[in-house]
């Protein structure tokens, strides 16, 4: 396994990055991907850049958070989505008494 997208020959090869953990073509650990997306998540990502980068030592680029988020909002939508469809089956719902199906819908809200 090399380290090259298109499998260049003569392309760094690990032996040991199945047994850490380390994806084809992984550039980035796990740990620092989560650790700028928590970042994103409650600070501009110009801001999460330099914060990143003064815990860890690895500057990345904004666009670059930017870009991790985006796979991973899309990568967890994706496994949310399939926990509801596994659920749906699961899941029956209650049905509600004629009476109380017939009540108005009461909406209140308090103001100052």
């Amino acid at each position: 396994m090399g380290r090259c997208p298109q499998g260049c020959h003569g392309s760094l090869s690990v032996p040991l990055d199945e047994a850490l953990g380390i994806a084809p073509h992984q550039r980035s650990s796990d740990e620092l991907v989560r650790l700028g997306c928590l970042l994103s998540v409650v600070m501009p990502y110009e801001l999460a850049s330099w914060m990143l980068g003064q815990w860890s030592g690895v500057q990345v680029s904004a666009s670059t958070l930017w870009n991790w988020v985006e796979q991973t909002g899309r990568t967890a939508r994706a496994e949310v989505l399939t926990q509801l469809q596994a659920s749906a089956d699961a899941i029956v719902p209650e049905s509600l008494a004629k009476d109380i199906a017939t009540l108005p819908l009461a909406i209140a809200a308090e103001g100052q």
